[in-house]
């Protein structure tokens, strides 16, 4: 017991004062299975078993088993991954197989680490405080003062102003990247075909996978909200592009330039690596276009694609609907900006 006790001393001396034990209970993960294979009764008959409290939300419950992918009856994992029809063992290995992460194909700009200089971080909050703009008018202002790349990753995208911006800063020649929850991207695909704009390059990512016992699986949402511009300046908070958040929904943002931004530009990059072509785009949609654009001497080189056709542009600006009619700041009519869409003739594939 003495030797117990000192070499418990010794390991609790070895612990910094920030350290915090792991969170695990080997219950959560017993009544999760249980929901998985019998459902919520199942779910509901442990907890009581055990005298647990309940620790999934209603809505939790509902994603868990409308998303769960299960194996076929008297299969499981074996250890050499295969799928084994005999073995009794209660140990799974989950799948997963390495693939090559997609290039930013459109150009990314690169900023030597550390001479951002010191951060700044500005609170915005909606409905307005202090700020003159509303965050749906800085959001669109930093979209259209882009002059290399754009990056945004969103839970929701259905704002039909936002688009547009985003949209018309493709034509213009600036990469544009688009990363959606996996979940909630009919939605965005929804929003675009009522607009009459074919998209073709964005992507989507979910979150982390969870296996139970017996192999079966699913996964979370991607809930983070952030634009990135320029790889100088980032827009982040609880801010969805979504017009509820414009007009009914309370909301908050840090507007971030400096150091801290290469931190989000780290992210991005990490996203993009593990998303995917949505399986929702036609086959002739979901190509990877081998041809790169990069930046040479901080300058863009060539612009290999953009948002949307050629066709899908003309629909969508030639709106006459106070939605989509060009705001006065852009200081160009309508028709000079078609007849230069026209001209470019930039093909539309984000």
């Amino acid at each position: 017991m003495e030797t117990s006790s000192l070499l418990s001393s010794l390991h609790d001396e070895c612990r910094s004062d920030n350290y915090i034990e792991p969170h695990y209970k080997e219950w959560y993960r017993i009544a999760i299975d249980a929901l998985i294979e019998g459902g919520l009764e199942a779910y509901k008959e442990f907890l009581s078993k055990e005298r647990c409290s309940e620790f999934l939300a209603d809505e939790e419950i509902d994603y868990i088993l409308n998303n769960v992918h299960k194996l076929p009856q008297n299969t499981i994992y074996s250890s050499n991954h295969a799928i084994d029809d005999t073995s009794s063992s209660g140990t799974y290995w989950p799948v997963e197989s390495d693939v090559e992460a997609p290039n930013l194909d459109l150009g990314w700009p690169y900023l030597m680490p550390g001479i951002s200089g010191g951060t700044n971080i500005d609170l915005l909050f909606h409905p307005p405080r202090a700020q003159p703009y509303t965050i749906k008018e800085t959001v669109r202002k930093m979209i259209r003062d882009a002059r290399k790349v754009i990056a945004i990753v969103m839970d929701m995208f259905t704002d039909v102003d936002i688009f547009r911006e985003v949209v018309e800063a493709s034509a213009r020649g600036i990469a544009v990247y688009i990363l959606l929850d996996e979940s909630n991207f009919s939605h965005f695909l929804k929003m675009t075909e009522k607009q009459g704009c074919q998209v073709q390059r964005v992507r989507t990512v979910k979150g982390q996978d969870y296996y139970s016992k017996t192999g079966a699986k699913f996964y979370g949402k991607m809930e983070q909200k952030f634009i990135l511009v320029d790889c100088k300046k980032v827009i982040y908070g609880s801010y969805s592009f979504m017009w509820s958040f414009e007009k009914t929904n309370l909301s908050m943002v840090q507007v971030i330039t400096g150091q801290l931004v290469e931190s989000f530009d780290e992210e991005f990059r990490t996203l993009y690596a593990r998303s995917s072509v949505p399986s929702s785009f036609a086959p002739e949609l979901v190509r990877v276009n081998s041809r790169k654009t990069l930046w040479d001497n901080d300058t863009y080189q060539h612009s290999v694609s953009s948002l949307a056709s050629v066709s899908s542009q003309r629909n969508l600006f030639g709106r006459q609907d106070n939605i989509l009619k060009i705001d006065p700041v852009w200081k160009s009519p309508l028709g000079i900006v078609n007849h230069v869409f026209s001209a470019f003739m930039y093909t539309f594939k984000l």
